[in-house]
């Protein structure tokens, strides 16, 4: 089956683009028909009375409506998409008297596409945002404000997102966007080849920290031959172990996912240079691959290929079960910090926004609260139609149909393109109660102190600009090991210092202190 999670990584999408940037119904489980979904009928609460009266809601659709749904896509446009369009439709128009028409649109005109079409005024209602641009697209008045609309014709999505974390996307005291439910935060550590680990009997329960770590280094290095410990590529330790709230791009940070809410230059704290003599230390040793700084491959790649034996990740439900389709072997994983963070940036990774161009914002909205709550069209939109491009393998579990597979499948999607996907199936392989898991993941994740604060970089874009430019130059050099930081690391803080970080940390502390003023 299709790649789940790790087809193209949230943040990994969102690095791609911030430069390009300024199942058909199914009787058993609710969802089609007319009849509340599965998550809608477990709150105990139908349509009705979960977006207002039954009156206003009938008064608002009165009159049919095409909802237009743009989103990217890696790779080409599914050739079955009108199919799939039109069983989606049949749910809609039932439901909230409205049609959808889908709008793929390919991941390399994307930027350029949704700027054209929010600048012409081009019939636009519902889309598919990245986080990283979402702050400034929001400001700037490209998206419809959804406080009203959600209290009226959304609480499905409150209810499955959740308050807290819905608040994450509010810009200036308003809601503009929905994020797309996915795991909220992860769990810093190393994941290692299992069969490795037991060659060697190393305890994985016993690593706690990154001495412990570079204890095992040392062994796989002195015994595997052509193998180095680390794998670093596109992904790379600073991304991966961090120890801190990066407050959306790292220029100023919140240490300790708290320290009284005082932001810092992390560049010139003890612990960035401790982290950066380790790496070099390690680099020297050949625990980290010498092309770490320069290499386009992703670190499971690696694993796969033998050349390493492992990588730091972010753990989460679900994630080592399905590292063999992308390493080849078994992976473990050590925890090298005891708690699992959520902070603004993991959350607001993925949205979904209504275009300030839509005509129609509460059927708009009606159909976002569907996308969230509806089981039907959430597996409709993610998997295509049941006998057709997949079939059932369980209660919650698909798989290709006779003589189908991932080469000649006429409909595929991304399930970070979800607005939920915890009501969605599950592929063979993968625990079917993944999203389960992953829901009481979330529900448990320490929070940030300054989760909800989403910094707006507009009055400071050039220092932006600038100090982007310089990390670029040095950071992965840095991070890898890759040079000295003895004689790189003063310099790399000079130069972000000419480009004006002291400029964007005082505004972002300004604020900081704004929001944690009304919202704490």
């Amino acid at each position: 089956m299709r790649k789940h999670w790790k087809t193209v990584s949230l943040s990994l999408a969102a690095v791609l683009l911030t430069g390009s940037l300024a199942a058909c119904s199914s009787n058993d489980n609710g969802g089609g028909n007319g009849s509340p979904s599965a998550s809608t009928a477990a709150s105990g609460t139908s349509p009705s009375s979960e977006s207002g009266t039954s009156s206003s809601i009938d008064e608002a659709i009165k009159d049919p409506y095409e909802i237009t749904m743009a989103y990217p896509v890696f790779g080409a446009v599914s050739k079955d998409i009108e199919e799939v369009q039109e069983s989606i439709s049949k749910i809609t128009k039932e439901k909230i008297n409205a049609t959808v028409k889908l709008q793929p649109i390919s991941i390399g005109a994307w930027g350029q596409q949704m700027n054209l079409m929010v600048s012409s005024g081009e019939k636009l209602d519902l889309h598919f945002t990245f986080g990283a641009q979402y702050t400034y697209q929001a400001a700037s008045g490209q998206f419809a404000e959804l406080d009203g609309l959600l209290a009226k014709y959304g609480q499905g999505v409150v209810q499955e997102v959740g308050e807290e974390y819905l608040k994450s996307a509010t810009v200036n005291g308003k809601l503009y966007g929905v994020p797309t439910i996915h795991d909220f935060g992860g769990h810093s550590g190393f994941m290692m080849r299992k069969d490795l680990v037991e060659k060697y009997k190393i305890d994985v329960a016993s690593i706690k920290t990154l001495d412990d770590l570079e204890a095992v280094f040392k062994i796989i290095k002195e015994n595997e031959p052509g193998m180095t410990p680390i794998g670093s590529g596109v992904g790379n330790f600073g991304e991966t172990y961090l120890t801190y709230d990066k407050l959306d791009d790292r220029f100023g940070v919140l240490p300790n996912f708290d320290n009284g809410l005082k932001v810092v230059n992390w560049f010139e704290t003890p612990e960035y240079a401790e982290q950066l003599d380790r790496m070099h230390r390690w680099f020297q040793a050949g625990y980290i691959n010498k092309d770490a700084a320069t290499t386009q491959m992703v670190e499971q790649d690696m694993v796969k290929a033998g050349t390493a034996f492992g990588n730091f990740v972010k753990n989460k439900p679900g994630y080592m079960d399905e590292q063999p389709k992308f390493t080849g072997h078994e992976m473990v994983f050590a925890t090298l910090l005891p708690e699992a963070y959520s902070t603004t940036s993991d959350v607001l990774t993925g949205m979904f926004t209504i275009s300030q161009n839509t005509k129609n914002p509460e059927r708009t909205m009606m159909f976002l609260n569907l996308l969230y709550t509806d089981v039907d069209i959430a597996n409709l939109l993610m998997w295509g139609i049941e006998g057709k491009h997949y079939v059932k393998d369980g209660d919650t579990t698909i798989k290709f149909p006779d003589g189908i597979d991932a080469s000649n499948v006429g409909y595929t999607n991304q399930t970070w393109l979800m607005g939920n996907a915890f009501i969605t199936y599950t592929q063979p392989g993968v625990d079917p109660d993944v999203w389960k898991q992953m829901k009481e993941f979330n529900a448990n994740l320490t929070k940030s102190k300054a989760l909800g604060f989403a910094f707006n970089s507009e009055s400071v874009k050039n220092e932006i600009t600038a100090l982007n430019n310089v990390t670029q130059q040095y950071r992965k050099i840095l991070e890898t090991g890759t040079v000295d930081p003895k004689k790189k690391l003063p310099e790399f803080i000079a130069k972000l210092k000419s480009a004006g970080i002291d400029k964007v940390i005082a505004e972002k502390q300004k604020q900081l202190d704004a929001w944690a003023a009304a919202n704490q």
